[in-house]
């Protein structure tokens, strides 16, 4: 986390100054259109690495149940702090500029920083640091493999076999493993995290069609630009209000009374019926309102409910689970899901034409879409543990990283 943090605050720091130089010179403004995208894809990768790590280590740190109680809380004031974020853009632009503005981001990102510093030495000063358990998992995978070169030692001339060299090719062979494998065999070996990953998949694919049939409608409903860019904005904020009003009131309360796999099952269900509703009985012209209606329903559920069961998911896993898999989740799914199913439609719509591939035909996708996110969460929900088995498998693990640092402290 810290070598991501500082890697994120020299990279913008640098756009930074780059823009400061740029807006003394009105002659490269084509070089500063492309500076400013390179900056917005550095930052759109490294904002949702930083994101996945910081979560990370909540889920490492937290039992099942302290997770139903802050989870809510916490997501809600990152939900809020964004909104006044977001809010608060046009105003800062003016006044310090785009040099400027990048220098706040870069003065939140050291306020980043010292809270991460602040929060790892918490951790290991009260013994429950999740770096602990990673050395525990090095320190056993080494004993294990300085036993199994004692046992399997042979003389300098004997010609190693087969299966010996293979052996010796076997930490080269690793390190050029691609994202891709590492994947595919942690998903074998932990089956929930690719359940997670076809449920995310399946919800941003979702999610993705659901947006474009209502940015599409919204286009033929509202002409004028600046009344589509209000209604855009006064759409998104009452997502962020009821979202918050979930995170800080309702799911605090939910959470503790119902089971994480009774969330996955009921989740997809609201934005299902809508997108049914939309399908078979709104005929050729869907109206905006509820095209809007099952966008908003789907975000909805995405900021509150599912943020929280999400994380859930990773409290009870082993530390490569909660931190690699997540990272190859935010990378492949997260990704894949908006750009693949971006990618998809843009296809049918070059080939089909306006009138073969129009708005009625996206929500009949939408509704074949929706139901994949249905039995991907149904299948989910069938991996994910019950609360006292979740809690007994981290309350274990706290114990032996507990236990590891006490060794360490003593030797």
């Amino acid at each position: 986390l810290r070598q991501t943090t500082l890697w994120s605050i020299g990279a913008i720091a640098l756009s930074a100054l780059l823009f400061a130089a740029l807006e003394k010179n009105p002659h490269t403004l084509n070089f500063g259109k492309l500076l400013v995208g390179l900056a917005f894809v550095f930052q759109n990768s490294y904002a949702h690495l930083l994101y996945t790590q910081q979560w990370s280590f909540i889920t490492s740190i937290m039992t099942p149940a302290e997770g139903a109680l802050w989870f809510p809380g916490i997501s809600g004031l990152s939900s809020l702090f964004t909104a006044i974020s977001g809010s608060s853009v046009g105003l800062l632009v003016h006044k310090l500029g785009l040099a400027g503005l990048t220098a706040c981001t870069v003065g939140t990102l050291v306020l980043t920083l010292i809270c991460g510093e602040r929060a790892y030495r918490t951790a290991y000063t009260h013994g429950f640091d999740p770096a602990a358990e990673m050395q525990r998992i090095k320190a056993e995978k080494a004993k294990k493999q300085k036993k199994l070169q004692k046992t399997t030692k042979k003389e300098p001339s004997s010609k190693p076999k087969k299966g010996e060299a293979a052996a010796e090719l076997a930490p080269q062979k690793q390190e050029e493993e691609t994202i891709i494998t590492k994947a595919r065999a942690l998903f074998q070996r932990v089956p929930t995290l690719g359940a997670l990953f076809f449920e995310v998949l399946s919800f941003q694919a979702l999610s993705t069609i659901l947006n474009v049939c209502m940015v599409t409608k919204l286009k033929e409903a509202i002409v004028d630009d600046m009344d589509r860019a209000s209604w855009t904005g006064k759409f998104y904020a009452i997502i962020n209000g009821v979202s918050g009003t979930f995170q800080f009131v309702l799911l605090p309360l939910l959470m503790k009374h119902i089971e994480p796999r009774l969330a996955w099952r009921l989740m997809p269900f609201l934005p299902l019926l809508c997108t049914i509703y939309t399908s078979f009985f709104q005929g050729s012209d869907p109206s905006l309102m509820i095209l809007a209606f099952a966008f908003f329903a789907a975000k909805t559920m995405d900021y509150s409910v599912r943020g929280v069961a999400n994380e859930l998911v990773y409290t009870p896993l082993d530390f490569e689970s909660r931190y690699l898999g997540k990272e190859i989740i935010g990378v492949l799914a997260n990704r894949f899901g908006k750009s693949g199913m971006s990618l998809f439609l843009s296809m049918l719509s070059y080939g089909l034409g306006p009138a073969g591939f129009g708005v009625r035909q996206l929500t009949q996708l939408s509704t074949l879409v929706s139901g994949a996110w249905l039995g991907c969460c149904w299948y989910l929900s069938e991996l994910v543990p019950k609360r006292e088995q979740a809690s007994a498998t981290v309350e274990k693990r706290q114990q032996e990283m507990k236990k590891h640092q006490r060794q360490k402290k003593g030797t």
